[in-house]
């Protein structure tokens, strides 16, 4: 004799209505947020003193791994010693006209941060608040600024 049993299907989970439910709920989201009334906020701006906010006559000073070996700073094309640089930094930033300067601080690429952090301390002895680091790649053996870069022809 023949058994006639019927096969059971393994249970599962329909994962069509899931999907139903996941695209409408999509919908929903979707229509809901854009129907939502955004308004504008009024956002209270600080103000600025004008004589702060762009100092025509910046201090720019280079340093390089030569210099800070012997000590040194190149500011405005004269070698500093570290020693003197706060005082030096504080005379110029006092007769700039217009009361602010801003400073900035030209260094090799590959040069020791204990070099970096040296100066970084006599500039905030100096109380400099405006400062705009710089680096370019490892000179080599050359002290002082690249005055050559501007003239390349292109």
């Amino acid at each position: 004799m023949l058994s006639l049993r019927k096969r059971r299907k393994p249970p599962g989970i329909p994962l069509s209505a899931m999907g139903d439910i996941a695209f409408l709920l999509l919908v929903f989201y979707m229509a809901t947020t854009m129907v939502t009334d955004q308004k504008p906020r009024d956002i209270a701006v600080p103000e600025l003193d004008s004589r702060a906010q762009n100092s025509p006559y910046p201090i720019v000073m280079y340093l390089d791994q030569d210099l800070a070996s012997r000590g040194q700073v190149f500011v405005f094309n004269q070698e500093i010693p570290l020693e003197t640089l706060a005082g030096e930094l504080q005379a110029r930033a006092a007769s700039a006209p217009g009361g602010g300067s801003r400073f900035f601080l030209n260094i090799e690429k590959d040069l020791p941060y204990r070099h970096l952090h040296r100066v970084m301390q006599l500039l905030k002895e100096a109380q400099v608040r405006q400062l705009v680091i710089t680096t370019r790649p490892g000179s080599q053996g050359a002290s002082g600024p690249d005055t050559t870069a501007g003239d390349e022809q292109h």
